[in-house]
This record gives structure tokens, sequence and C-alpha cells, in this order.
């Protein structure tokens, strides 16, 4: 149980965070967001992964960020579905990323030539299988106009420097927190403080 309440909690701090400062970016149109907003989703997803010490913990708190932004279909129907979808895709998709490295690079070290070379192509996988998503979404569901924009080689440049920014934060991150002191009792905060933050991140993804 306390794991996953460690799970909840800090799958509901990446909630607050992407009903917060995701919002206020999209409101004023900014487009690196996701290299803002993942940095702390993956601290989060890292600290479960630390507090839990199951390398699944990465996916699935990546699972609850996700499905707490999918909560807004039902507060708040009007809104444009792949307003919501997309970045509960997005999220879901990192969180496989994530996972795939840390369990490949915990289980089988060996397999590894370049750890940031891994980092770097499952983050452009990651982006490579969102834009699929995009593309079913557009076709079957909900018009999307931002994808009948002209594609040119400036998209696949930008693909190509997102993943090596994120891969880049991926495997920092990653280390980073192998060093982090776990002589703070974070179970005793996540134990009371998982549901409070869920439903304060539902009630947040609602309002905003």
């Amino acid at each position: 149980m306390d794991k996953l309440k460690a799970i909840v909690f800090w799958g509901a701090c990446w909630g607050v965070l992407e009903a917060t400062l995701g919002w206020l970016m999209h409101l004023i149109h900014f487009k690196g967001e996701v290299l803002l907003l993942y940095p702390f989703g993956l601290l989060c997803m890292m600290m479960a992964f630390k507090q839990t010490g199951q390398v699944s913990a990465t996916v699935k708190v990546a699972g609850v960020a996700a499905l707490i932004k999918l909560s807004n279909l039902l507060i708040v129907p009007t809104v444009p579905v792949f307003h919501v979808t997309n970045p509960a895709v997005a999220i879901f998709l990192e969180g496989c990323a994530t996972w795939a490295f840390c369990f490949v690079v915990r289980k089988r070290p060996a397999f590894l030539k370049s750890v940031v070379s891994a980092a770097v192509l499952l983050m452009l996988a990651s982006i490579l299988l969102f834009r699929g998503w995009q593309l079913v979404m557009d076709a079957y569901v909900a018009y999307n106009p931002a994808l009948h924009a002209p594609v040119d080689s400036r998209l696949f440049l930008l693909w190509g420097w997102r993943a090596v920014v994120q891969g880049l934060m991926l495997a920092g991150v990653y280390y980073l927190v192998q060093f982090f002191p776990m002589n703070i009792r974070f179970s005793k905060w996540t134990n009371w403080l998982a549901i409070p933050f869920l439903c304060f991140a539902v009630l947040l993804n609602g309002l905003i």
C-alpha cells in the first residue's frame, strides 16, 4: 500500500504541474512546454522509482498523471478532445520511454554501448509514436488544424533536437537521483498526501 500511495503522490504532483504551468504555457502559445514540463515529470517518475525500488513505478506515475489529465473529458465535456487526449498520451509515452530506459540500464547494462544514445533513441521513438497517434486522432476522431501545416525538414530537425535534449535529461536525472539521499522519510509524506494531492490535481485540471 505504501508503494501504491507513493506512485499516486508523485503522479498527482506531475498532474498539478500540467494543470498549472502547462495551462499557462498553452495560454501564451509557448511551443517549448515539453522541455520545461518533462524534467519535472521525469523527476517525479525517478523519485517514485527510487522510493519504491520498482522500475515499473515510472510508467505507473505517468499513468496516474495521464488519467488525471483525461478526467477533463468528464469534468469539462465541451473542451476539444485532442486538447485533453494528446497531452495525456504524450505523458504516458514519456513514461513508457523512461521505464524502458530504466529497465535496460538497471537489468542489462552490458547491452548498452552508450547510455545517452539509448535515451535519445527511446525519446525519439516516443515522439514518433505520438505523431502517429495525432494522425490517427485527426483522421478518425477530431480534426486538429495544427497537423495540416506543410511538412518540411525543419519538422524532422525539431523532433531530433527534442529527442536529444530529452534524452540528455533522461540520462542525467536517472544518475542524479541515484545519489539522492533517502534518509528523508518520503513515505511519511506520500502516505498522508497521496489522496489529497490526487483530488486536488483532478479538481485543478477541471477548473483550469
